[in-house]
């Protein structure tokens, strides 16, 4: 019998609201709840410690095993991205002390859902790749494979805003006051101001010859934005941008990747990683700072917290999710 741990890519990650838990998403629709507060605090030093495995785990299917894309972390509900849908789930029905690792796996019990609606004249469902929570609204933007961002109400569920301009589905969304970001397959970086159904700037990092990768592509992979900056990577070369020139700062040649899938901007810092064997640590000009060899082939999924205690943690192609409480070495890796 294949066991499919193998053949296991974690999409997405979060942290519950107590910042006690991890919990993971993956391809076969298992969501995984690691105790991360026991894994750092069990007084073993991980750094000799090459697998942990299992690690006081357990386990979730989603409703009809559906590929697990994308999760925000809400304050009562944890927020999940699947495949033409998203749901709701509320915290006190998995972060429970009855759960035991190595249980079975128990079927995920839906608060709510949200439909996303196919296009006219298609079946195809429509996958939600990525999801921004603003708390303050609450109010959840979702960046989905119909080449749309859309804003959601979630005291009612229904669409405030949908975002269109894209050709093509949208890898990453970033959100800075009243400013989002989406990139996209299409090669094109966007910035949109939610006030407006338009958005206000396109920028293409291709059209650039330094920052274009004709082997790999145009698409973009991942984007974030602070006030001043723009970090974006993909079949294009990762690249620093100046948001009010418009202009590309530093292209990253010393990063070696076949593709860019996540980037952060972090206290003054840069890190991206993607199809390569190290996840990075830059500085504004082309440096390395630090690199990180990783578990997974491919990084699609980088989340970070400082309380209740730092951590950082790296997951893509792989069952293995690297474990940093700094980010210049590897404390350990969690196996599925």
């Amino acid at each position: 019998m294949v066991d499919i741990k193998y053949y296991t890519t974690i999409l997405s990650q979060t942290f519950s609201p107590c910042g006690n838990y991890l919990i993971t998403g993956n391809n076969y629709g298992i969501l995984t709840v690691y105790n991360l507060k026991n894994e750092l605090q069990s007084g073993n030093d991980f750094k000799d410690q090459n697998l942990s495995v299992g690690g006081r785990s357990y386990e979730f299917e989603m409703i009809r095993k559906m590929q697990i894309n994308s999760m925000e972390s809400g304050e009562k509900f944890l927020i999940i991205g699947g495949v033409g849908l998203i749901v709701g789930v509320d915290w006190d029905t998995i972060i429970d002390n009855n759960f035991g690792e190595n249980s079975k796996v128990e079927p995920l019990s839906i608060s709510w859902s949200i439909n996303i609606p196919s296009p006219k004249d298609s079946m195809l469902t429509i996958d939600v790749n990525c999801l921004i929570l603003n708390k303050e609204d609450n109010v959840l933007y979702a960046g989905c494979g119909d080449n749309t961002v859309y804003a959601f109400n979630l005291e009612c569920g229904d669409v405030m805003q949908k975002l269109e301009g894209h050709s093509d589905f949208i890898h990453s969304i970033d959100k800075l006051d009243d400013t989002i970001v989406s990139a996209s397959e299409d090669g094109s970086v966007m910035f949109w101001d939610v006030r407006s159904k338009d958005y206000s700037s396109k920028i293409i990092p291709s059209s650039n010859p330094e920052i274009k990768r004709p082997n790999l592509g145009n698409w973009i992979g991942s984007v974030t934005i602070t006030k001043d900056w723009m970090l974006c990577g993909g079949g294009t070369k990762l690249s620093l941008w100046n948001r009010s020139m418009a202009a590309p700062m530093t292209v990253y040649n010393c990063v070696e990747d076949s593709g860019i899938h996540v980037t952060k901007l972090m206290d003054e810092t840069l890190y991206a990683g993607g199809c390569s064997k190290y996840f990075y640590q830059l500085s504004f000009t082309d440096e390395i700072l630090c690199k990180i060899e990783t578990s997974p082939v491919t990084v699609f999924s980088c989340v970070n917290q400082e309380n209740p205690f730092k951590v950082t943690c790296l997951a893509g192609s792989s069952y293995k999710i690297d474990i940093c409480t700094n980010l210049n070495y590897k404390m350990t890796t969690l196996g599925i």
